[in-house]
C-alpha cells in the first residue's frame, strides 16, 4: 500500500482534533452561544476551553461574538434572577456565605471597578460575583457596562488564541504565550483576592 495513503488513513491527534472541531461547528452557532451561556450556571465548565473551542470552530470574530453574547446572556440572567428572587429564603442563605458577603461588600464600595477588573481575568469566582452583584445596590446599567467591557477583553484574547488552534497543534512551543497568559491571569486573580482580603480586614478593624 502507498505509504502516503496509509499515513492519510491513520488517525492522528491532529485529525482527531480537527474532526472534533468540525463536528462542533456542524451544530451551528446556537451551540456555541449556549455553551458560553452555561458558564454562568455550571462553574466546573472550563471557561477558557469553551471560548477557545468556539473560536476554533467559528473563526476569530464569529467565535468572539458567539462567546461574548452567550456569556453576557448568562451573566445578565444570573444578575436579574438573583435580584428578583432576593427575598427567597434560599437566596438569603446563599447571601450569608463568607465568599458572598466578601464579594457583596466590595461591590457595594467599589462596584464598577471591582466587576470590571474581575471580568478581565480568565479565572475567578464569576458565578459568586454575578450573584453578589444582583444582591447589591449596583444599577443594572453599571453592572452590564462593567461586565460587558471586561469580559470582551478577556474573551477576545482567548478567542485570538483559539482561532489558530492548528498552529498550536503543529508547533506546541507556540503555547508558551498561552501558558504565560494563563499564569498571569491566575496570579492577578490571587493578588486581587489577597488585596481585597487585606483591605476588608483593615476596614473591619477600623
Amino acid at each position: 500500500m502507498d505509504m502516503t495513503l496509509l499515513a492519510t488513513l491513520t488517525p492522528t491527534a491532529d485529525n482527531t482534533m480537527a474532526d472534533w472541531v468540525e463536528q462542533y461547528r456542524s451544530f451551528g452557532p446556537l451551540v456555541s452561544i449556549v455553551m458560553a451561556f452555561l458558564l454562568s450556571f455550571i462553574p466546573p465548565l472550563p471557561t477558557l476551553a469553551v471560548i477557545g473551542v468556539n473560536a476554533a470552530a467559528n473563526g476569530l470574530w464569529y467565535g468572539f461574538i458567539f462567546s461574548w453574547v452567550g456569556v453576557m446572556l448568562g451573566i445578565m440572567t444570573v444578575f436579574i434572577l438573583v435580584r428578583k428572587l432576593s427575598h427567597w429564603s434560599f437566596i438569603q442563605r446563599i447571601a450569608e456565605r463568607k465568599s458572598m458577603r466578601k464579594s457583596l461588600g466590595w461591590i457595594e464600595k467599589n462596584g464598577f471597578w471591582y466587576l470590571f477588573l474581575f471580568s478581565l481575568l480568565p479565572f475567578g469566582p464569576f458565578t459568586v460575583m454575578h450573584a453578589a452583584a444582583g444582591l447589591s445596590g449596583i444599577s443594572l446599567r453599571s453592572f452590564v457596562i462593567a461586565s460587558a467591557t471586561g469580559r470582551a477583553v478577556m474573551i477576545f484574547a482567548v478567542s485570538y488564541i483559539g482561532s489558530d488552534l492548528d498552529s498550536y497543534i503543529e508547533h506546541p512551543w507556540l503555547l508558551l504565550p498561552v501558558i504565560i497568559f494563563l499564569g498571569a491571569g491566575l496570579w492577578l486573580a490571587k493578588q486581587l483576592d489577597s488585596w481585597m482580603n487585606k483591605h476588608s480586614q483593615e476596614g473591619a478593624a477600623s
